[in-house]
């Protein structure tokens, strides 16, 4: 019987799949470049620059920074809460990934492009919660990280679960891409600042 029972078990289709290897790389790759970007743009700005406001209501380089740092951690937690409670769809697994490259483009374009704007929740607004450059660094690198094991580790099935982005539905590996374009943008925003002409010079 044991030999029969084996071989049953081996007939049962398995549908749940963890990410591949390259799945894997390439998300880490994309959020290791976005957080080397934030961190090498911020490194050589001084109090007064990072503190610097276009207009009052307009946000500072900091506060960017906060913005980021805090919807970082609000997306990973509702990342892993859909990931350990939702049902996998085999059917819309299969369809999205085979339009992965363009779902993920799509997606970059439409987080980067600063001619569309967007009010954020106010639980990710910035609120002043790190006094200084040395603040927010340490916990964007240390939330950025925990995202990185996540997506190294996990055995959660993230293509074949899904959540919902107003009209639109992502992933949730492609949600991972959302974590890091949302850097991104911000980047755009950052360097906005810098560009102005009342800028600090130093």
């Amino acid at each position: 019987m044991r030999p029969l029972l084996s071989f049953l078990v081996l007939m049962v289709p398995v549908f749940a799949a963890e990410l591949t290897k390259g799945e894997r790389d390439q998300a880490m790759s994309h959020l290791h470049a976005t957080r080397k970007q934030v961190l090498d743009l911020m490194a050589p700005l001084s109090d007064e620059q990072l503190k610097y406001k276009t207009a009052p209501e307009r946000w500072s380089i900091l506060e960017c920074a906060e913005h980021i740092t805090e919807t970082e951690l609000m997306l990973r937690g509702l990342i892993q809460k859909v990931a350990a409670s939702a049902k996998a769809d085999d059917a819309k697994r299969e369809a999205r990934k085979a339009a992965n490259a363009a779902n993920l483009e799509k997606m970059q374009k439409q987080m980067t492009d600063r001619s569309q704007r967007a009010s954020a929740p106010g639980e990710i607004q910035p609120k002043g919660r790190f006094a200084s450059k040395d603040a927010v660094v340490t916990a964007f690198k240390q939330r950025r990280d925990e995202t990185i094991r996540w997506v190294e580790s996990t055995p959660e099935d993230l293509r074949g679960k899904f959540f919902k982005m107003g009209p639109s539905e992502a992933d949730l590996y492609e949600m991972i891409f959302v974590i890091s374009a949302h850097s991104e943008r911000h980047l755009l925003q950052m360097k906005e600042v810098m560009a102005a002409s009342g800028f600090p010079k130093k």
